[in-house]
């Protein structure tokens, strides 16, 4: 049978404020079988070549650009047009299935300066093998 990997990572109780070009570290570890996710870097690493799932999602202010990225290939983006009026806190995502060898690194980068995300069980990055 396949090795079991999957990660689910949020933010502790502190919110960030990214640089451009920034990966983000979700430092609260939900679950991390086969040990892929490395909450000091903020990157998942694959063990196991296979089709994965990725989510990241992030409750953040207009103007955010997300990248969702596999090695150095951006592979979805999630943004909050900075059109949008009175400064709201709006709920992002972004879904993606792709093909993964063994050692793939995957992130979420932030793209622009001063991106806010918001803390807690609001903001997240998650990733399952599938088959």
């Amino acid at each position: 049978s396949k090795q079991h990997v999957s990660f689910s990572v949020n933010l502790d109780y502190k919110p960030l404020t990214l640089g451009a070009g920034q990966t983000v570290k979700y430092d609260a570890v939900l679950i991390n079988d086969g040990k892929g996710y490395d909450d000091r870097t903020g990157v998942f690493t694959c063990p196991v070549a296979g089709t994965y799932m990725f989510v990241a999602d992030s409750l953040s202010y207009p103007g955010i650009w997300l990248l969702l990225k596999v090695n150095q290939k951006t592979v979805g983006f999630i943004h909050i047009s900075s059109a949008l009026k009175g400064n709201p806190l709006i709920q992002i995502s972004r879904t993606v299935i792709v093909k993964l060898k063994s050692g793939d690194h995957v992130k979420v980068e932030n793209l622009r300066n001063n991106a806010y995300v918001h803390d807690d069980l609001y903001s997240g990055f998650t990733g399952v093998l599938l088959y």
